[in-house]
């Protein structure tokens, strides 16, 4: 079976679609448009999700089990033992950090008073919730039953002007109160701190509130919801003299995903204006009846019918939306518009006096399977990512494959249908914007400029041959002879190679430095009041950010020494890693109860006990140790068996130290769960923020996988459809070397590898083929031409609508590199760095690479050149493998082999469906027709001749060969191969 087969198949299925389409295009509008408007009904079902918890941890995150088995054994109650440290979910609250306007210590009398003053404003914010009003204290979460959690830095404030002074010490991080024994955790509310070297605060730049609320009483979350909205309106506007704030509610995340989706929405309309007047001008040329510029706004309109029709299906599905689709808009209507150029294109390369339904067959033939190529490509690539484990990309990837396949879906039909109505218009020879009967540029001449420039076009009926009406489009031949003529000398060729690789040496460069990781603040729009908390928490309070749970499950005999050193050991494992800080700040109620049985002053409180046995330890525990004031707060870390006689499970926590950024945050979750899973109990880590820390440690890993998968099946679509091994080698190299670019290049543009980046990158996939694929398909498809010509061809044929497809596409997502989001400017920068490789390595890379290799594995050539009269240069044996056409084109009954005066003989060999047209001259020599010869596809005869050549004598008596006069460089014919086309050289 030949590597073409799938191609051959494709293309002829393509052609009579065309050809169909071409004669009953209504249907083909009627249909689409109706179908369209069914499904763009499940818009109204849109349903949003914006919790960033669900959204961009991975479902298959080890975090998730780990939450669970947490939650297990230990629950938090908001409305009896709440504790900041031990939450497993995010909790309702406010939080607020505070600086001084001088950016000095915030430990003096003025700051001081001012943050009383802040905490006094919100300690009276209320709400009127079913006509009952209810402050802070009323809403509060508590430590205890009617105990409001409380900010014990303001107990300070009598003493804070001593503390200015330095009369008073505050210890840092943990400090006791010898009097009361009240512990204070400076850790969690000072920020900035410096301190001498016996642990004595000397300076502290910010302060740390939070305002959590109670949850678990009745109507506590709608209510607590209420008071959050209450707590940022009141503090967007307030301004004080000596302090400036950052503050923060439980549902900023959620609330800024749902701002982001709205900061695009002003934009669409300023996208879809410049799509249709670049459109407009890239379909309009110097003949006013092939200018196509309705057709530009009808490809604008097909895409975004299919797109609504693609998100009305899904949504109909039951799938929930996200902001993050309303990307989807902006980069389908740059493939739209590329499909558009591309079809386009292929029809003006078609000859006009055919008729619609026939220049309908070949366009489809030649750009249907061009298009498929990039449609099939980029929906795959988006299917692809279906199967990594973040929901964003999931969502996303659906509703987009949907969408890329429904704009493919449209374009070959609602598109298609309008391209033959427009060519229906331009066979009367109308004008391609007012649709009025339009005079050739060959009756035009003594016309004015503007007259010439914008009112003629077409074809001279009587003249059809009038080179005046047969202009090449400009562009298209810039491409041809401009870059073309360029890139076929050597030097040029190993010039481009050279630029190349320094580009790829760049962007393996910055594939090195790539940082994984989303850290929360680009999830908020860049005008959000969240930035300036985000930025003060990061600056101030990253010396010990996060309280560490650890859980070690199983009935363990606590009493045995060797399973406490066992305990101790562990927890002095996790205290010496570089990420947790040393064992003041660590809670062990082992470690605690073990110095409480030592300690001579509580010794007598445990007489009568054998604190060896394992009955008496746990009564010891129970009785005396858990009821104490100081200690009690254990409780919440020991469960019991359902008698009370063994401890089933524990909890022991300790605190993170210097973690600043995103990739320390993933070290730091690995090195935690590698030292719990080196003991021999069972042994669970926790943060409620380990859900998302979990994309950083995946993140890498799944964007290889899925970047691979997707690069694989690339290849094999990219081989069965252009069957050529060279093409497709070369096709793989510029996937993988537009992928490293990428890579590179948008870390050194500043965006980490993150769930969001990640769907650009498997985007980029199906991206990168699409030039490479234009260009491929199209390089292959010139037979018995010499390398260099073929870059010409393929050059002529698709340089134009890879241009406008490329600039098309950067227009469709450049209004996002205005949008105030992370996310949103993450996906121009990503598709504007993949629109611009896949161009580059199409245009330039691609033809260089193809042409080189032809060269080398070429091992004969077919090329002579004829400067003089040749006697009898091919003789056409009627038992030959050869058909003989004439105006008719194939299929056509064969010609004699001799030719008639003024008229013109074709052959096409069948296997290679290849055809070549030789005119009789005035001296009876064979002449070749340059101008209509074509690689590709039929080519086209004037009718004249078959009109001459049916009047000729059937009966005449024919020469046995030709005599040919040849004054130009061609293809000699007597040099094809046997298996095709047999000629034998006259006598």
């Amino acid at each position: 079976m030949k590597l073409d087969c799938v191609d051959k198949a494709t293309s002829k299925v393509f052609m009579k679609l065309g050809q169909r389409i071409g004669h009953s295009p209504g249907y083909f509008i009627i249909v689409p448009l109706l179908v369209a408007a069914l499904f763009s009904t499940g818009i109204q079902r849109i349903k949003y999700q914006d919790n960033p918890e669900y959204l961009f941890s991975p479902i298959n995150g080890r975090s998730r089990s780990e939450r669970k088995t947490v939650e297990k054994y230990f629950h938090v109650n908001t409305s009896e033992n709440f504790d900041l440290g031990r939450l497993t979910r995010p909790s309702r609250l406010g939080r607020l950090i505070v600086v001084a306007k001088d950016g000095g210590s915030v430990l003096t009398k003025s700051v001081f008073k001012e943050l009383v003053h802040l905490d006094d404003i919100i300690q009276n914010l209320n709400i009127t919730w079913k006509e009952e009003t209810y402050t802070y204290k009323d809403l509060c979460a508590k430590v205890e039953r009617n105990s409001c959690f409380e900010n014990n830095i303001l107990d300070f404030k009598e003493k804070i002007k001593d503390i200015e002074e330095g009369r008073q010490l505050l210890q840092y991080p943990v400090m006791i109160n010898k009097v009361t024994q009240k512990r204070y955790n400076m850790a969690a509310f000072l920020g900035g701190v410096q301190t001498d070297e016996l642990g004595f605060v000397e300076q502290a730049l910010a302060f740390n509130l939070f305002y959590p609320l109670d949850t678990d009483i009745k109507n506590g979350k709608a209510r607590a919801k209420l008071w959050e909205q209450i707590f940022l309106q009141t503090l967007e506007d307030l301004q004080l003299e000596e302090i400036v704030f950052g503050y923060f509610v439980s549902d900023t995340l959620e609330s800024e995903l749902e701002k982001n989706t709205q900061s695009v929405k002003p934009y669409f309309i300023v996208t879809f204006l410049i799509m249709i007047v670049f459109s407009i001008l890239a379909c309009v040329t110097f003949d006013a009846v092939r200018s196509k510029p309705w057709l530009g706004v009808l490809g604008c309109f097909s895409t975004c019918m299919s797109l609504s029709a693609a998100f009305g299906l899904v949504i109909y599905c039951g799938l929930d939306f996200i902001g993050i689709n309303l990307a989807a808009p902006f980069l389908m209507l740059g493939i739209g518009m590329d499909d558009t150029f591309v079809l386009l294109a292929a029809w003006r390369r078609t000859n006009p006096k055919h008729s619609v339904e026939d220049r309908m067959g070949d366009t489809y033939a030649e750009a249907a399977v061009s298009i498929t190529i990039t449609t099939l490509t980029n929906f795959i690539s988006f299917l692809v990512g279906v199967i990594t484990p973040f929901p964003s990309v999931q969502i996303f990837c659906i509703y987009t494959a949907i969408a890329v396949l429904f704009t493919y879906i449209w374009h070959i039909t609602f598109f298609g249908s309008c391209l033959a109505v427009s060519g229906y218009a331009e066979k009367r020879n109308l004008h391609g914007v007012v649709c009025i009967p339009t005079t050739p540029k060959s009756l035009a001449k003594n016309r004015g400029f503007f007259f010439r420039i914008c009112c003629t076009g077409g074809i001279n009926d009587k003249d059809p041959e009038n080179l005046d009406d047969k202009s090449d489009i400009v562009l298209m031949s810039f491409f041809r002879d401009g870059v073309g003529g360029i890139l076929t000398r050597f030097p040029v060729k190993l010039i481009v190679i050279f630029i190349f690789m320094g580009y790829l040496a760049v962007g393996l460069w910055g594939c090195t430095m790539v940082k994984e990781g989303l850290e929360r603040h680009k999830l908020s729009r860049f005008d959000s009041y969240s930035v300036l908390f985000y930025a003060l928490d990061d600056k101030y309070f990253r010396k010990h950010p996060y309280r560490i749970q650890i859980v070690v499950e199983g009935e363990i005999d606590y009493v045995n020494a060797k399973v406490q050193e066992v305990i101790e050991n562990m927890l002095k494992a996790f205290e010496d890693s570089d990420y947790i800080s040393n064992s003041s700040l660590t809670e062990s109620w082992l470690r605690a109860y073990s110095s409480f049985q030592n300690d001579g002053r509580t010794s007598g409180l445990f007489s009568g006990l054998n604190m060896s046995n394992s009955r008496d330890f746990i009564i010891g525990l129970k009785d005396v140790f858990l009821r104490l004031p100081l200690t009690k707060r254990f409780k919440q870390d020991i469960v019991f068996n359902k008698l009370g006689t063994a401890i089933i499970a524990s909890r022991f926590l300790v605190q993170s130290e210097n973690i600043f950024n995103a990739n320390q945050e993933k070290n730091m979750l690995v090195k935690l769960r590698e030292i719990a899973d080196s003991y021999p109990f069972k042994t669970t880590v926790f943060n409620q923020y380990f859900l998302y820390w979990d994309q950083f440690i995946l993140v890498r890993e799944t964007s290889i996988q899925a970047i691979s998968v997707a690069a694989a099946v690339m290849m094999v679509i990219s081989l069965l459809f252009i069957p050529s091994i060279s093409c497709a080698v070369w096709v793989a190299f510029s996937i993988i070397s537009i992928e490293i670019g990428v890579i590179g290049y948008m870390t050194l543009w500043e965006v980490n590898l993150d769930s969001i980046s990640m769907i650009n990158l498997i985007m980029c996939i199906g991206f990168s083929v699409d030039f490479s694929a234009h260009i491929s398909y199209s390089y292959i498809s010139v037979n018995n031409e010499s390398s260099n010509d073929r870059i010409k061809k393929a050059l002529y044929s698709l340089g134009t609508p890879i241009l406008q497809g490329s600039i098309s596409t950067i227009l469709g997502v450049l209004s996002l590199a205005f949008a105030p989001s992370y996310i949103f400017k993450t996906f121009f920068k990503t598709m504007f760095l993949v629109i611009l490789f896949g161009a580059l390595h199409g245009v330039l890379l691609l033809p260089v690479l193809l042409s080189l290799s032809d060269y080398c594995c070429s091992k004969t050539k077919h090329k002579d050149t004829v400067t003089s009269k040749i006697g009898n240069p091919m003789f056409i044996n009627p038992k030959d493998k050869v058909s003989i056409v004439g105006s008719v084109g194939k299929g056509s009954k064969p010609l004699t082999n001799t030719l008639p005066s003024k008229d013109s003989i074709a052959y096409r060999d069948l296997e290679e469906e290849r055809v070549v047209t030789w005119i009789t001259s005035s001296n009876n020599g064979l002449k070749r027709q340059e101008n209509i010869l074509s690689a590709e596809k039929d080519l086209e005869f004037d009718t004249n001749v078959e009109e001459n050549r049916r009047k000729s004598s059937p009966s005449a008596t024919q020469p046995n060969s030709v005599y040919c006069s040849v004054n130009e460089e061609y293809d000699n014919v007597a040099f094809e191969t046997d298996d095709k086309i047999e000629y034998l050289a006259a006598p």
